[in-house]
């Protein structure tokens, strides 16, 4: 039953993505949107840009909406075949059957086609990212670091609930690979460890490559830990050895894995090119 629970979550965390909030289509009231413009005008108005730097933060700007755009497209163009595999999960689960293994492939297939996609469009914002602060003078940079708005969209959760979870869902992990047969165990422990690597950079944050080659390594050998403990030592420490797996830094992490800086959520904002338009016009 919990792995039927695992794959389902998988296939709805892959139809979320297919919602306005995924795709930068953010629906505001009147209202918000009001308070919204005020937040970018004060930051605009701090900036003091200059005609040239105008018109080339427009212009990254427009990629950017264009990135996001093919993002949506490519999930509108999947959205049919996620269906029919979630019809078919419903289907094996009314009969109270086990799922197949094809069909739990194609649920995994999905979540990787998701993070696919997820990789794809960040890897675009963060390079027009890039573009845009090399744009900027040291001094506007600096006023963006500190810009603190009276209005802002709010923090995506707390960061030590994001832990809580992760610990849970490692410890769970150690036990399947606990049970594993050695010879499975041996040919998927690094398949293991890079998921779960994706993981981490995914929903708590960047590691450079040196600390993730010293994370890897760390995984690995509480991986043959958790399997050579006795049951009951396994029972005792399972907690422990699940929050040792947490990144020395998780609790303050930079950014998660595709989550634009402060200075590109700002910048890249669509809702920022009518104001740019305007100010060059006038």
């Amino acid at each position: 039953m919990k792995k039927t629970s695992f794959l389902i979550c998988m296939a709805a965390l892959f139809l979320i993505i297919t919602g306005p909030g995924a795709r930068g289509e953010v629906k505001r009231d009147r209202l918000h949107q009001l308070h919204h413009e005020i937040v970018l005008l004060n930051l605009v108005n701090g900036l003091y840009l200059t005609p040239e730097q105008m018109e080339s933060l427009i212009k990254k700007i427009e990629e950017a909406e264009a990135a996001r755009q093919d993002f949506t497209e490519e999930i509108e163009r999947r959205k049919a075949e996620v269906e029919d595999v979630l019809e078919e999960v419903r289907e094996v689960l009314m009969k109270g059957e086990e799922i197949p293994d094809d069909l739990k492939q194609s649920v995994h297939r999905m979540k990787e086609i998701q993070h696919r996609l997820e990789d794809e469009r960040g890897k675009k914002l963060t390079r027009l990212e890039s573009d845009v602060e090399a744009l900027l003078t040291e001094n506007q940079r600096i006023v963006i670091v500190d810009y603190k708005p009276c209005t802002i969209p709010p923090a995506q959760g707390k960061i030590g609930q994001s832990v809580e979870t992760a610990a849970e869902g490692i410890a769970r992990a150690l036990t399947r690979i606990r049970r594993m047969p050695r010879d499975r165990y041996e040919m998927m422990k690094d398949m293991f460890a890079d998921f779960h690597i994706d993981k981490v950079e995914r929903h708590l944050g960047f590691q450079t490559p040196e600390e993730k080659e010293v994370y890897r390594n760390e995984l690995l050998d509480t991986f043959e830990k958790a399997r050579t403990l006795s049951d009951q030592d396994f029972f005792v420490q399972k907690g422990e050895l699940a929050q040792s797996l947490l990144p020395e830094d998780a609790r303050v992490l930079k950014r998660r894995k595709n989550q634009l800086s402060k200075l590109g959520f700002f910048l890249l904002d669509p809702d920022l090119l009518p104001i740019l338009k305007k100010r060059l016009k006038g």
